[in-house]
């Protein structure tokens, strides 16, 4: 008989890195989206690459994701094969740990389960983080937790939280748990047959199942189904980073707990000094700081200077385009660089004179870059002179009506930005 989701071997021990095991049953999954309806025909059993095997044993190591916590990840060693099998989904089906292999393994046979414990310690990490977290939260500023994410084991975990802590009481709430953290308070594991657990999944059995309840010294007791730590020392430090306002009025505090904290941390100031040096300052956080500030007001400045110097380019173009187009001639205009923005700044200034029996014709890009073509005229000659661009322009894509065609060059290849500008010259 399987043990039940509450008493597995990673719930009773969450430092237990592997475990032998016998598996009691081996179903393949039926993919969600398979029609029900059957061939009268039988086919031969087939396998592929993609086939899963739903496998209960009758214990595990490996914890199923719940409470927030996701699945863990390891191996299985089965004594018939010399190749081990990859686990990275594990999952409670009501009372059932139900393991999914790439392999079909024969009930009744003893397998070795071998956990990623590198995986499992930043989830225990992560995850007894969080009741501290929201014990203090609550404890402390009344704020109570109405959810959490883990995320990756790159990215900071977040408590929504029913209110918004002030910058100071943030402060407050990591200094109380970096001193519990200190003070190495004993977390243990109790299972009371009358557990208040209002919150159980809908299709977890209490009766024939276990609630746990997870006691941080005599500051928290809370119910959770996840693998924790044994001691608060083990969670070496927490970290509060920024918070964001999330359903009106909740508050998504991010923080990270242990190695992670470390990592994102060193991470962290590894860009920081890289950031130093392309701004060219100390490497102070507020120097720093400073100095980006800097940065960024010169990139306006220039971004200002720019659209300037643009607009005075088009406004000598315009002229150049007025001329020839008052003089009964066709009109080109290409520019590399510059995008839709000139373009238009052409257009405006030309737009008294851009729809007599000539055409204007704008286009920006170069050869193996993406780039713009507009067509500008009386609505004969525009639809005339953009069937012929279609077909020079191999992929140019575009549409309109009236006096104005618009269309975008995916890439333009060599010659074809001289052979629309001899089409309209033509």
């Amino acid at each position: 008989m399987a043990c039940v989701v509450g008493a597995l071997a990673c719930q009773k021990d969450s430092y237990l890195r592997s475990l032998e095991t016998k598996v009691i049953s081996c179903t393949k999954a039926t993919p969600a989206n398979q029609s029900q309806a059957s061939s009268k025909k039988k086919k031969a059993p087939q396998t592929n690459p993609s086939d899963v095997w739903h496998v209960e044993f009758a214990d595990s190591v490996l914890f199923p994701e719940g409470g927030g916590q996701p699945t863990d990840h390891g191996i299985l060693y089965v004594p018939s094969s010399s190749d081990p099998i990859p686990v990275t989904v594990v999952e409670r089906q009501g009372l059932r740990c139900i393991c999914h292999s790439p392999q079909e393994l024969e009930p009744g046979s003893l397998v070795r389960q071998e956990i990623d414990f590198d995986r499992r310690w930043d989830h225990m990490q992560q995850h007894t983080g969080q009741h501290l977290l929201s014990a203090i939260a609550e404890t402390r500023f009344g704020l109570k937790t109405v959810g959490w994410g883990m995320g990756q084991a790159d990215e900071q975990c977040y408590v929504d939280l029913s209110g918004k802590p002030s910058p100071d009481d943030i402060q407050i709430i990591q200094t109380k748990c970096n001193e519990i953290i200190r003070n190495n308070l004993s977390i243990r594991v109790e299972t009371p047959d009358d557990a208040n657990a209002p919150k159980l999944p809908g299709d977890y059995d209490k009766e024939k199942g276990v609630v746990r309840v997870v006691k941080i010294g005599d500051i928290d007791a809370n119910p959770c189904c996840g693998t924790h730590l044994s001691q608060t020392s083990h969670l070496s430090l927490i970290l509060l980073h920024s918070t964001q306002t999330v359903h009106s009025t909740n508050c998504r505090l991010y923080f990270s707990v242990g190695d992670r904290a470390i990592n994102l941390t060193t991470k962290s100031l590894r860009s920081l000094r890289s950031i130093a040096q392309v701004v060219n300052t100390g490497a102070r956080p507020d120097d720093i700081l400073e100095g980006v500030k800097k940065t960024s007001t010169a990139a306006t400045d220039l971004k200002g200077k720019e659209k300037r110097l643009l607009a005075e380019i088009a406004k000598f173009e315009a002229a150049r385009v007025k001329s020839s187009l008052e003089q009964g001639k066709n009109a080109w205009v290409h520019r590399p660089t510059d995008g839709l923005d000139f373009i238009n700044m052409i257009v405006f200034e030309v737009k008294d004179v851009a729809k007599a029996d000539n055409l204007l014709v704008l286009a920006t890009g170069e050869d193996k870059k993406q780039g713009q073509v507009v067509i500008i005229g009386d609505q004969s000659s525009v639809e005339d002179f953009a069937a012929k661009a279609l077909k020079a322009v191999s992929s140019l894509k575009g549409g309109g009506r009236g006096e104005r065609w618009q269309g975008k060059v995916i890439a333009w290849q060599k010659g074809e930005i001289d052979a629309l500008k001899a089409l309209v010259e033509s």
